[in-house]
């Protein structure tokens, strides 16, 4: 009985073909902690797994989606992959060392592929905000002027971040995912 509520505990969100324990959290906590202190609340700590789970989520759903079979993903993994072994040959990096960068670079253009795909559409600027945008930064002299497709860029790359966590939210549902509030409060990484 003791085995299972302590095998319980360590795993912190689970659902359809997620499961986030110590190990997977792990590399955000450690990256959390890098800029801040090591987190106390349940809050800091729950942003750390929101992170991993997002993550998670977006890999899963780009396999769902066969992004890593397309010609576009193909062949700008092919180049990203040959740059990375390059380098860890110029720089003499240890090859599992090499293969965790590989990897990285993979699940980072996986991600990036599905926020192009499903998340930067669903982001909506209205003509009014950008019309405000533009008219705010008419003469200054910020050496130069801000037209409207530059202030919808700059509108839908401000909202990316809520569209983003809106986004995971609604994977989690799709996925059943749930995050056990008890196990992540018990949950320090810290050495």
């Amino acid at each position: 009985m003791t085995i299972i509520l302590l095998m319980q505990s360590l795993v912190l969100a689970q659902g359809q073909g997620i499961t986030i324990d110590e190990q997977a959290i792990l590399p955000y906590w450690k990256n959390y902690t890098q800029t801040h202190a090591s987190p106390a609340r349940l809050e800091e700590k729950r942003d750390i797994l929101m992170n991993c789970l997002g993550d998670h989520l977006m890999i899963k759903r780009a396999q769902e989606l066969g992004i890593e079979n397309t010609k576009e993903f193909q062949a700008e993994w092919r180049e990203a992959e040959e740059e990375a072994k390059a380098r860890c040959e110029r720089e003499s990096i240890n090859s599992n060392r090499c293969q965790g960068m590989i990897e990285s670079i993979r699940k980072i253009l996986l991600t990036r592929y599905v926020m192009e795909k499903e998340v930067v559409p669903k982001i909506k600027v209205k003509e009014e905000e950008v019309d405000q945008l533009v008219y705010s930064h008419r003469g200054k002299k910020r050496g130069k002027s801000l037209d409207r497709e530059k202030a919808k860029l700059f509108l839908v790359e401000k909202n990316k971040g809520e569209a983003l966590t809106s986004y995971v939210r609604e994977l989690m549902e799709r996925y059943h995912v749930s995050i056990d509030n008890h196990a992540l409060m018990k949950l320090n990484l810290s050495p």
